[in-house]
This record gives C-alpha cells, structure tokens and sequence, in this order.
C-alpha cells in the first residue's frame, strides 16, 4: 500500500476562530486522492475499511476527551457544591468532636474532684486508724507491764 503522507499547509488548513471547535480543519490535496486511485479495488477496500474504523474509534476517542464548556461549567459547579458540601460536614463533625470532647472534660472533671474528695476523707480515716492503732498499742504495753509485775509479784509471794 503506496499512500502519501499529507502534512497541512497553510493554503489546505484553517485555524479555527470559534471556541467550540476543537481543531483546525484540513482538506486532501488531488495528488493524494490520485495516489489511493492507483490501488485495487481489493486493496482500496481493506484500507477502506481499516481506515474508516480507525478514524471512527479515533473520533470516538477523541470525542471522549472533548467536553462542551456547558457540561464543563457544570461539572465545576457541582465539584464545588460537593466541596462546599464536604467542607460543611467536616466542620459539623469538628463540632459535634469538640462538643464531645467539651462533655468528656466536663465528666473528667466532675469525677477527678469527686476522687479528690474520696481521697481525703480516706487520709483522715488512715490517720484516724494510724492513731486508733497506736493508741491500742501503747495501752497493750501498759497492760504487758502490768501483767509481768502481777507475775513477779505472784512468784515472789510463794
């Protein structure tokens, strides 16, 4: 298959001045439409057909990628509501954390003075058993003195 390359030149192309438009358009020179004419018919027929898919799937390709600046404008727009909408969340959840987290302190607090409270009344209470013990050990002394002096006096009795 002899085809010839056809490269745009200024007098077979022109650059679009509307937006919308994706490219420039090109028109086929003569001398190339003559060289395919050269072809069999057999042969004309295959490149036909792989030629016209490959530019149909290309188009479809192409097609693709090129968006109407509406459904661009929109999609932007809807982006940014879903941002927006994420944003508002995220700070509705920051707060309703914050507000737990407020709560919590508040328990915390609450009960770390109410162990404060517990903690004191249980020092009072040891000191108070501290001195209870003592006490009955001093008089547990006494009454170990007291008891040896009945003895001795006992055995020296007999």
């Amino acid at each position: 298959m002899n085809l010839e390359k056809v490269e745009p030149n200024e007098s077979s192309c022109s650059s679009p001045q509307d937006s919308s438009s994706v490219g420039p358009s090109c028109s086929i020179t003569p001398s190339a439409v003559n060289s395919t004419s050269a072809l069999t018919s057999e042969q004309a027929k295959t490149q036909k057909n792989s030629s016209s898919s490959s530019r149909s799937s290309r188009k479809k390709t192409f097609i693709k990628f090129v968006k109407d600046p509406q459904t661009v404008a929109e999609d932007l727009v809807r982006k940014r509501a879903k941002n927006t909408d994420a944003a508002r969340r995220s700070r509705l959840r920051k707060v309703v954390k914050m507000e737990n987290l407020e709560k919590q302190v508040g328990q915390l607090t609450t009960e770390n003075n109410e162990l404060k409270t517990r903690l004191t009344v249980l020092e009072i209470e040891k000191k108070s058993l501290e001195e209870k013990n003592l006490d009955k050990d001093n008089r547990i002394k006494i009454l170990e003195c007291q008891l040896a002096e009945a003895h001795k006096r006992i055995i020296n009795r007999s």
